[in-house]
């Protein structure tokens, strides 16, 4: 039957749009916003963007508490558990089928069992059944087609595990086996080939071999390697073949801390798992269940806990906040306790409307609410797969080695990109920390000396100018509040912030990419035009990368500053109006592509400078902000979000061409 070509990327737009024409069937019909602006705000609140063409404060109740779910069911924190809960469901499905097929009346064989003679397979009855005609099907082995069995011998067969011949090749590719005769020097390799012959067995299937070779055939010569497959065909029931590639010689050497799992499993690039046996492939499988079953109600509780937070910090505040701020809500027609929801889902989802028309402005010198909405900010966006990895970190370090879900924490921890797309392993995780700091801090001492005498920023107490100004950094990645009228600062902040919400997905998408793995079957994980990048380098390829990147994005931002422009043109050349220029047009498209929410405003109204945009140039931003939210999304499923049934049983272990 065709199945439509689905990705997770199409579906990824089929939900934000959805969401974002929702926001109009269920804002407009009330009357008090027009259908484009219904639109933007459905747009805006589903993509996390923050721009508004109309004040929040002015909408009705139910419409401001739709532009409070949208963005929560459309924030990755929510979007990607439902991926975990989606991988669960058919993970237990797979499960159930495996547990079938391995159930006595669904395990029987065939009676046939297969030698080879140079390349070809040919089958072999049982003897026993042969004579007989019995018809009953028993267990048997089934050797690989380019098996080459060693004749027969004295002495054991004996094939150690891959850390062993690395010690004595340093090269996993070429194994050396040595015999457990002590008779024989395990370094002499002259030696190696006559010390690794099999234990003869009447009526084995080696036996069976034997019989099938005629008395005039000359011996063979067998290498170690073909020696390693015979072996792994013998005592391993599975038709996989162990394989290793040589980029993954220098990952093999990394410990597993899998007790649960055999010696000679081994650890290769992005957690692939290699020379496992069925056993290994069942208990990875139902620990990888484990871990998945887990994490769900941690992301879960992360994500909603943080809304939690932030109203349990915000709400006794507000209700004992000096008189400076209360009457500033009560002037606004705003409810207190709806303000600490309201701030704590707009900072958590990094969507950037308030309900007070200056933003954070008024609140700028009150140093509780600043700090906690900006924690709130970077745990919920920029920082989010830090604080995720600490929490899970911290529950791991305090769960009692006895208890179930230490095993699993482990795996989590070891194995993050197994799990979920926006946890990474401690190297990157502690490069996004460092990026994201020298970001934060280059944008605090941009805002603090460039305006050290403006009165926008200089007013402030040294204090709280530098808070205010760490806050407007962090809302100058993702979340779009401000602490400062923008249109006041000076030239140069104004163009870093550009800058900075133009560069904002970056650092969590140079993450994802170094801590994944390009392999054949990750090709597809992003736009194709990167599959030509070379791939060997991860620095050189996570450089291309952001060249590529920030190349292929400054075409959809100047197609649409030039769209506006045209559209807004006789209010752009007026001499009478300079806050509608270039520069800021320019910087509302940007903030939009980059899902900010940030605008240099305008001084006829308390809303964002599209607010003064025609209908037109309205839908032109609600485009930068639906393409602005997929630039940093996977174009296909890669192995974090893969199902298991799509994975495909032994994808490990490749078969060696």
């Amino acid at each position: 039957m065709w199945k439509p070509p689905i990705n997770f990327l199409t579906l990824h737009y089929a939900w934000i749009i959805g969401c974002g024409i929702l926001g109009l069937i269920v804002i407009y019909p009330f009357g008090n916003v027009p259908a484009v602006d219904a639109y933007f705000f459905g747009v805006s609140s589903s993509t996390e963007s923050g721009l508004n063409t109309i004040d929040v404060k002015a909408l009705k109740t139910y419409q401001q508490l739709v532009i409070y779910f949208i963005p929560i069911i459309t924030n990755l924190g929510f979007i990607q558990p439902v991926v975990i809960a989606v991988r669960l469901y058919s993970f237990k499905r797979k499960l159930k089928g495996v547990k079938r097929e391995k159930s006595p009346q669904n395990s029987s064989d065939a009676t046939t069992q297969h030698s080879h003679d140079g390349e070809n397979a040919k089958p072999l009855v049982d003897s026993k059944l042969e004579g007989t005609g019995e018809s009953e099907r028993k267990p048997h082995i089934m050797f690989s087609p380019d098996t080459n069995l060693p004749r027969e011998t004295d002495k054991g067969l004996y094939v150690p595990p891959p850390p062993e011949r690395r010690s004595k090749t340093g090269d996993p590719s070429t194994p050396n086996a040595t015999s457990r005769h002590a008779n024989h020097d395990d370094d002499d390799d002259d030696d190696d080939e006559d010390a690794i012959k099999p234990i003869p067995a009447e009526g084995t299937a080696d036996g069976l071999m034997r019989r099938r070779h005629s008395a005039h055939e000359e011996p063979r010569i067998f290498s170690a390697r073909s020696l390693e497959k015979a072996a792994s065909s013998l005592f391993v029931v599975s038709p996989a073949q162990v394989y290793e590639r040589r980029s993954d010689v220098s990952a093999l050497s990394r410990p597993l801390n899998l007790p649960s799992l055999s010696k000679t499993v081994t650890l290769g690039r992005n957690s692939r798992f290699h020379n496992l046996t069925e056993a290994d492939r069942e208990k990875l499988g139902g620990l990888e269940y484990r871990a998945l079953k887990l994490l769900l109600p941690i992301t879960l509780g992360y994500f909603f806990g943080l809304h939690l937070l932030g109203v349990i910090c915000l709400a006794p505040w507000i209700h004992n906040a000096p008189s400076k701020y209360t009457e500033w809500l009560a002037s606004n027609g705003q409810d207190k306790t709806w303000w600490a929801f309201y701030s704590a889902q707009t900072m958590v989802n990094n969507l950037g409307f308030t309900l007070t028309p200056d933003s954070m402005i008024t609140f700028r010198d009150a140093t509780w609410p600043i700090l906690v909405m900006a924690f709130l900010a970077f745990a919920g966006n920029t920082c989010y797969p830090i604080f995720l990895r600490v929490l899970i970190w911290i529950l791991h370090l305090a769960t009692p080695s006895t208890s179930p879900h230490k095993e699993p924490l482990k795996f989590i921890l070891d194995h993050p990109r197994r799990c979920y797309t926006l946890l990474f392993p401690s190297r990157p995780t502690w490069i996004l920390f460092a990026i994201v700091f020298v970001l934060n801090a280059i944008d605090v001492v941009l805002i603090i000396v460039l305006d050290l005498h403006n009165d926008e920023v200089a007013s402030l107490p040294i204090g709280s100018r530098i808070l205010a100004a760490l806050f407007q950094a962090a809302s100058s990645r993702h979340t779009g509040t401000a602490t400062f009228n923008l249109a006041n600062v000076n030239p140069g902040v104004q163009f870093s912030l550009l800058v900075m919400m133009y560069i904002a997905v970056l650092p969590i998408a140079i993450s994802i990419r170094a801590s994944n793995t390009y392999e054949e079957r990750t090709l597809g994980l992003y736009e194709p035009e990167m599959r030509s990048v070379d791939e060997s380098s991860g620095r050189r390829y996570v450089m291309a990368h952001i060249r590529n990147q920030l190349s292929f994005d400054l075409w959809y931002v100047f197609l649409g500053t030039f769209c506006i422009c045209v559209a807004e043109a006789e209010r752009i050349v007026d001499l009478n109006e300079p806050a509608f220029s270039v520069f800021p047009v320019m910087f509302e498209v940007v903030s939009a592509y980059g899902n900010v929410g940030l605008s240099l405003g305008h001084p006829m109204v308390m809303t964002s400078l599209c607010g003064q945009f025609t209908t037109f140039s309205k839908l032109v931003i609600c485009a930068m902000m639906i393409r602005g939210r997929h630039r940093a999304l996977p174009y296909s499923i890669d192995h974090a979000i893969m199902l298991p049934h799509e994975e495909g049983e032994g994808q490990e272990e490749k078969r060696e061409s």
